[in-house]
């Protein structure tokens, strides 16, 4: 087996309008807590005409005063001063970056304490939206990674294997050691008994060069909800595939045939982007569809309170969020617990505390949990979830 270079393995030309974070980015920010002054995630639509981009900075300062009235929002003597410094921050840094944002939307993170100012550039069309909350609102941006997933592909031919990773703008070659290959298939002997045999070993080279192939994808894939692309020629897909072990199926997204002869990397992102976000909008379909599926008692939680008590019993598997909108609630500062209201946790109600968004609270708590978040249009009940086990099963709601 070979595993090929093809091209150069390095970053495309600089687009902003692919995602430029990862599932861990994500994760890093849901670690950043801080009530006092609580953390501002201000979400803004860059227009694409340089000459609008003058009202951007009242924009801000609008949607800036709207959320700090509301649930989350900086409070006491310092509410002024927070909302200025907010002000501040984000108005140098649309003075100095926002030309490199027209036609996307820009987050931006704010919070002095945690050491935190800065702005990420995403995929136009998540909305303009402002929340002061005790950590980052970061389900726009699991929407923005759902619409521009990472992923991987692998091509193969009979005698060689590209492995390609895929993340924002950037398309990366992985390479690995070279192994031996198989002989041309129109190679025969002197008689038919020869020609048989040659044929056998080509077909034991090849399965070996695929199982190898296979092994090694196996090893490069990350953990999490990446997916997989194969392209190849019409005869050489279905034999890789069938070598495949089962997480790696679980991934796979799609094929594509590829003239390996003529293969560059722009190319396979070219072909393998339109299979992955196809399937990423199926999947959401499914879920949504198992969800509507699932008899009562079931493998199912539709509505707030039926979904805040699955994560309460972390029985979330795969939660159907909308892709905005956010509902007002409660968190107890002692266990974390969740709820609509501020009383009925066990640790009295002096615990609990405001949060601007119960949606992103089980989609963080989800997460936590080693479940998964999609971001449906239409979730059955406003927010729905596929539960690893019945409700039922812990006893009453």
């Amino acid at each position: 087996m070979t595993i090929m270079p093809c091209g150069t393995g390095s970053a495309a030309p600089r687009n902003w309008g692919r995602v430029m974070i990862s599932y861990a980015d994500v994760e890093k920010l849901l670690a950043t807590r801080s009530e006092d002054p609580p953390v501002l995630s201000l979400y803004l639509e860059v227009p694409v005409e340089l000459s609008a981009l003058h009202g951007l900075p009242a924009r801000a300062s609008d949607l800036l005063d709207s959320a700090g009235g509301g649930p989350g929002g900086p409070a006491g003597p310092d509410a002024g001063r927070v909302l200025a410094h907010a002000r501040q921050v984000v108005r140098r840094l649309l003075e100095d970056r926002a030309r490199d944002w027209l036609g996307h939307c820009v987050v931006f993170f704010i919070c002095g304490p945690a050491g935190l100012a800065e702005a990420i550039p995403l995929p136009a069309g998540l909305g303009d939206q402002a929340v002061f909350g005790p950590r980052p609102h970061v389900r726009p941006l699991l929407v923005a990674l759902q619409r521009q997933p990472a992923y991987r592909v692998v091509v193969v031919d009979r005698r060689h294997a590209w492995l390609f990773a895929v993340a924002g703008d950037r398309i990366d070659t992985v390479t690995q050691p070279v192994a031996a290959g198989v002989r041309s298939p129109r190679y025969g002997g002197w008689s038919g008994l020869e020609s048989y045999r040659v044929n056998e070993r080509i077909a034991e080279l090849t399965h070996h060069h695929f199982h190898d192939t296979a092994g090694i994808l196996a090893l490069a894939i990350r953990p999490g909800p990446e997916r997989l692309a194969v392209g190849g020629h019409a005869d050489t897909i279905p034999q890789f595939l069938a070598l495949l072990p089962p997480d790696l199926r679980d991934r796979f997204a799609g094929s594509f045939l590829a003239d390996t002869s003529a293969m560059t990397p722009a190319r396979v992102r070219m072909l393998a982007d339109p299979i992955v976000r196809d399937s990423v909008e199926k999947s959401g379909q499914q879920l949504v569809t198992r969800i509507r599926q699932e008899p009562p008692a079931g493998l199912a939680a539709t509505g707030l309170a039926a979904c805040l008590t699955a994560v309460r019993r972390h029985a979330v598997h795969t939660l159907a969020v909308p892709a905005q909108g956010v509902v007002p609630g409660f968190a107890c500062r002692r266990c974390g617990a969740l709820g609509m209201t501020g009383t009925g946790c066990a640790h009295g109600d002096s615990a609990a505390f405001a949060v601007p968004d119960l949606i992103e609270e089980i989609a963080a708590s989800t997460l936590h949990d080693g479940g998964q978040v999609q971001a449906v249009p239409d979730p059955p009940g406003g927010i729905a979830a596929y539960l690893r086990f019945p409700l039922s099963r812990s006893g009453s709601t």
